[in-house]
């Protein structure tokens, strides 16, 4: 841990101090935290480290826009290797990050990914962003929420660990048409109307939430005209080559291979879903409300829009794979 970490050996001391206890997780994870946090770290081995990251890095200065379900963990893996530096991945799990993004020391780094609000990327980075069909992500972020309680997910904090456990099982047992209904569901329009007045995680909050539902159409359009000027690049997410596109277009390198990852979602242990009639209703409301969405992302160039036949054609699709069947 030593010769990785701060890149010499420990002292008889150090030695003595770490040898018993480091087998228990718990205690090791607290010892490689407080060594990260260290004054040595950050005179000693920081600066090589960042050096030898950045060494191949083009210039270019991103933020990745990554709403939940929409092949944003591919797209990442390629913008990581096409900018050739990896991601400050600026998630909502990272529960160290207290302050806003502008005050922290790592704001330099040129490559930012969250699932975080538009407001909280660096203005002067260039933007990309992905979308999906919104019947289709709804029916996959269900999905996802009822798996994490059957997953090993490597969260350090132990109560976030449980409280997301909770939260998982308690999605496990609500049927979609009722989890529809949910006011703390997350709604793809609420990542791009900006939430700096909210704090932090904004996103989450059930006066944002309210604050967008609020909101006029017209000045919905107003808002998200703005929002999708600070982006350069767009795609949808079930086009293969319109991704490659993007990443190629705002990293300056081409890219050619899209990595596999989160495809085929282990149905194991998960209660079978019927789309009836009412929960079809709701979701073709929240399709017809986030329509408005890939309107303005259209008007500004950066996305076709999806025909009738298309949506229902990848909703079908999604909702096959997914495990769901049409009453």
């Amino acid at each position: 841990m030593f010769r990785v970490v701060l890149g010499r050996t420990p002292t008889v001391a150090e030695r003595d101090a770490n040898a018993l206890g480091l087998f228990k997780s718990e205690v090791f994870e607290s010892r490689l935290s407080h060594m990260l946090d260290s004054e040595e770290f950050n005179i000693m081995a920081l600066p090589g480290r960042v050096a030898q990251a950045t060494k191949n890095w083009t210039g270019r200065r991103v933020f990745f826009l990554h709403v939940p379900k929409t092949a944003g963990t591919s797209a990442r893996l390629a913008l990581i290797e096409a900018l050739g530096v990896p991601a400050f991945e600026y998630y909502n799990r990272v529960t160290y990050l207290k302050d806003e993004p502008a005050k922290l020391e790592n704001n330099f780094w040129p490559f930012w990914v969250g699932h975080e609000n538009i407001s909280d990327f660096p203005n002067d980075f260039a933007g990309i962003t992905f979308f999906r069909e919104t019947r289709s992500r709804f029916l996959s972020l269900y999905r996802q929420y009822s798996r994490v309680g059957q997953e090993v997910f490597q969260i350090l904090d132990p109560e976030i660990r449980e409280e997301t456990k909770r939260s998982s099982l308690k999605v496990l047992a609500t049927p979609l048409g009722k989890w529809l209904s949910d006011p703390k569901l997350e709604s793809t329009i609420g990542f791009y109307i900006p939430s700096k007045e909210y704090g932090r995680n904004s996103i989450n909050l059930t006066e944002f939430r309210t604050y967008v539902d609020t909101l006029s159409s017209r000045k919905t359009k107003e808002i998200l005209s703005e929002s999708f000027s600070r982006f350069s690049h767009a795609a949808w997410s079930h086009d293969e080559t319109g991704i490659l596109r993007a990443v190629s277009g705002v990293s300056g390198r081409e890219i050619n291979v899209l990595p596999r990852e989160n495809i085929f979602p282990n149905l194991d242990g998960l209660p079978p879903q019927v789309l009836d009639a009412d929960t079809l209703a709701k979701l073709n409301a929240i399709q017809e409300k986030e329509a408005v969405l890939f309107k303005v992302a259209h008007e500004h160039g950066l996305v076709p829009l999806l025909s009738k036949s298309e949506a229902d054609d990848l909703f079908e699709i999604t909702a096959k794979r997914l495990g769901f069947t049409f009453a």
